[in-house]
């Protein structure tokens, strides 16, 4: 039987502080849809990344009650006000839902969960992969035998967004009960724009007969797109635009052009500003193929974003949906092998039809596993099950 919870999300960064990337709208979509089922879901977040008239204020968004805690000058995202709140109305919840780890906020949540017997679920949203792990890692090491053990150890259970996500946490040998749930998709904003993909086209000067190629989101290094200038320079002869959509984070971009300069592709190769989530739809669609070659990526937001625009994938084996897309049969996954991703470029460019029969494939497959209300439901039902095994009782029964 279905039994309204009173849920805290307890996250450093939180809509509309987009800058941050995947979480912020994954976790923004999550608890709005946990809020259409019935849940009463708060936010206590901090103003990273925000404009300043977003300090201490309690405004409700989207049916969701965030609290947005100044941030003050310090080492990562230092939040004194969000640490006190969540020390004084911890048992104010059924249940507090910490998103990330390495973040210096999070101990007091764990604490205040601990302290006052409140189950808390933790969501390390990629945080303590591999690849992570071989950023700063002494530093990482220390803060995690300081700290950070102590907090994951503590959570009622793990939320991974991947099976490559539980996968690559095996060796920390974390207790908690671990489950897989994938981001949620707004379904109403992303879908096929078939009138809106011509325009577009026309508008930037492609022809129906280009191949185009998609990368949206942030320049970064992580994100692999290195390897394309190496993989396009043996297709010359095909008649392919590359589009760049989003802003640059580590000087990619110019590394790219350069790339591209070198071997007299600049021509084929657009980069092109980050643009509003409602013009989205109708660059999916005016895409032929969406391309991420990551050297590491724990969900991939835009994978589903695009794959609901009936824009199929070619991603790498180390993008956390790369076990999902594989079973699905809707994309293709390569190592990141500059000769592989040669071939198969070459396979689809001369076999359009190919990538056709996919694209008709993906909406279908997109609405059955990954949207918010979906998502929202199978959290929720977690947040249930930790709460009647931890032996909790909802504080609105």
């Amino acid at each position: 039987m279905f039994k309204p919870l009173k849920i805290l999300h307890y996250i450093p960064t939180y809509a509309p502080a987009w800058k941050f990337g995947g979480p912020v709208l994954s976790v923004s979509q999550l608890c709005e849809g946990l809020v259409k089922l019935g849940h009463s879901v708060e936010v206590f977040t901090s103003t990273a990344g925000l404009e300043p008239r977003y300090g201490n204020q309690r405004i409700c968004r989207n049916g969701v009650v965030v609290n947005y805690f100044k941030q003050v000058p310090g080492l990562g995202i230092h939040c004194p006000g969000m640490e006190r709140a969540v020390q004084e109305r911890g048992q104010d919840f059924d249940l507090i839902h910490v998103t990330g780890v390495w973040q210096r906020s999070s101990f007091a949540a764990c604490q205040a969960a601990q302290q006052k017997h409140i189950p808390y679920v933790i969501s390390p949203r990629g945080a303590l992969s591999p690849y992570s792990w071989g950023q700063k890692t002494l530093k990482k090491i220390i803060y995690y035998v300081w700290r950070e053990r102590w907090n994951i150890r503590g959570a009622a259970a793990i939320h991974y967004t991947t099976l490559q996500e539980l996968e690559e946490c095996k060796w920390l040998n974390l207790p908690g009960k671990p489950f897989i749930i994938p981001n949620g998709l707004n379904s109403s904003i992303f879908s096929p724009d078939i009138h809106g993909a011509k325009q577009w086209r026309q508008s930037h000067g492609f022809s129906e007969n280009d191949f185009i190629l998609l990368n949206v989101g942030r320049l970064h290094h992580k994100k692999g797109l290195d390897l394309l200038p190496k993989v396009l320079d043996t297709l010359k002869n095909y008649q392919w635009k590359l589009i760049f959509l989003g802003g640059d984070d580590d000087g990619t971009r110019d590394q790219l052009q350069k790339q591209f300069l070198k071997r007299h592709l600049l021509g084929n190769v657009f980069f092109l500003d980050a643009c509003e989530p409602n013009e989205l739809p109708a660059v999916y669609t005016a895409a032929n193929l969406f391309i991420l070659p990551s050297r590491h990526e724990n969900f991939g937001n835009v994978l589903i974003e695009s794959m609901a625009c009936s824009c199929p994938v070619l991603i790498s084996d180390k993008v956390g949906l790369h076990h999902e897309i594989l079973q699905s049969g809707l994309g293709w996954v390569l190592p990141l092998h500059p000769g592989k991703w040669v071939s198969i470029l070459e396979t689809l460019m001369q076999n359009p039809i190919a990538v056709q029969n996919s694209a008709a494939k993906t909406r279908p497959w997109i609405m059955d596993k990954f949207t918010v209300e979906r998502v929202a439901s199978e959290m929720g039902e977690l947040y249930q099950d930790v709460i009647s095994t931890k032996g909790g009782k909802s504080l609105q029964d």
